[in-house]
């Protein structure tokens, strides 16, 4: 496919809308399809299968992401048992399926459960293709076929995490929320803001993130009455929340956060291949490159990757790049910039966000890409 004719194809907002949905629902094929092995199967660990997440009898902190399972619980206790208990047996009496609930360990008797939730995670996986969209013009002005093939490259650059850990319900919607809640957070959007905020930490609790961004974007204003309330505001939800649901699941076992410092310390010290080298260059290249024409929102959010490092050296396994989803958009259009504008020289300008960084009128001086 020439880029004239990609260009002609994405300039339609139906078309790119349509796109959106058939890749969201092929990558999320993927995700469900190929949770069949030890490392990233929906329920290899017994401390954490779907259906005790989603009953409150998971360990901690699995258990604690409550969500999804609050949502599941809420639309399973509106279909009767027969009609569940009917599906479940018309399903399980198809071989094929049959055979792909025993290859992924899915329990016949909470199927609806399964088919609820993970409904809610593909919902999630698609609210994030036009969310991610939003947070692209939020930081830069490019061509319409521009900006609707970003949510494409965003989904075509998951399945190569998939592989890297077990599948959780509560992934995608941490995706979905934490891009809504920096898009929210850098317009100033304070209505949806919080409610994201809020509902974004029910789901998973490094959401806690996102007040890390507002600080550190309003760093030069903490004196400020507003930004002082604004912090004490969003400290007072987290731990609402959070001493909330500590004391829901007290009496479940586990830790509220695990300690695997010294597994990851280990992992680090091990020798690297030229494989590996190459590629965390070319990652870091990816990154750094160009990185004083990158909008300054951009590389304040950027800062967010030490404090997450940091979180997931302590309670997870480094190698588990799932547990980085939160820093996905972030490294995504640091990324795209690279190889869009000072590699391709495609034309652009940055947009002034809610932060008070000044509009720019600035355009590269190199032949325009689109149409």
């Amino acid at each position: 496919m020439s880029p004239s004719f990609a260009a002609r194809i994405l300039t339609g907002n139906r078309i790119a809308a349509v796109l959106y949905i058939l890749l969201s629902a092929y990558v999320f094929g993927i995700w469900v399809w190929s949770a069949d092995t030890k490392p990233d199967a929906f329920n290899a660990d017994p401390q954490s299968r779907i259906s005790d997440i989603i009953y409150g009898r998971a360990d901690r902190p699995y258990v604690q992401r409550v969500l999804i399972p609050v949502i599941t619980r809420t639309v399973r206790g509106t279909i009767p048992d027969a009609a569940a208990d009917s599906l479940s047996a018309r399903a399980q009496r198809v071989p094929k399926v049959r055979e792909e609930m025993q290859r992924l360990h899915w329990e016949g008797r909470f199927l609806t459960e399964y088919l609820i939730a993970l409904g809610l995670a593909f919902a999630s996986l698609l609210a994030f293709t036009f969310t991610v969209r939003t947070l692209w013009t939020t930081f830069y002005e490019t061509d319409r076929w521009i900006t609707n093939a970003v949510p494409l490259a965003a989904l075509l650059l998951l399945p190569p995490i998939f592989p890297t850990g077990p599948h959780y319900i509560y992934d995608f919607p941490a995706l979905f929320l934490f891009t809504l809640g920096m898009v929210a957070l850098l317009q100033h959007r304070w209505v949806l803001y919080y409610p994201v905020l809020a509902i974004g930490l029910l789901n998973k609790e490094t959401m806690v993130l996102l007040p890390l961004l507002f600080i550190l974007l309003n760093h030069r204003m903490l004196r400020s009455r507003a930004v002082l309330l604004h912090i004490a505001a969003q400290g007072a939800i987290f731990l609402a929340i959070k001493f909330a649901i500590a004391a829901a699941f007290a009496g479940n076992p586990g830790n509220t956060m695990d300690f695997h410092l010294f597994a990851n310390v280990d992992i680090l010290l091990r020798g690297y291949g030229i494989g590996a080298l190459l590629v965390i260059a070319a990652f870091a290249w990816l990154l750094l490159h160009d990185w004083r024409h990158k909008h300054r929102d951009l590389k304040v959010a950027a800062l967010l990757i030490v404090p997450m490092f940091l979180l997931l050296c302590w309670g997870g396994i480094i190698t588990e790049l799932r547990d980085l989803y939160e820093l996905f958009p972030i490294v995504l259009i640091l990324s795209l910039h690279t190889i869009l504008f000072p590699l391709f020289g495609i034309r652009y300008r940055h947009t002034s966000t809610a932060t008070g960084m000044p509009h720019t009128d600035r355009q590269r001086a190199t032949p325009h890409a689109g149409t």
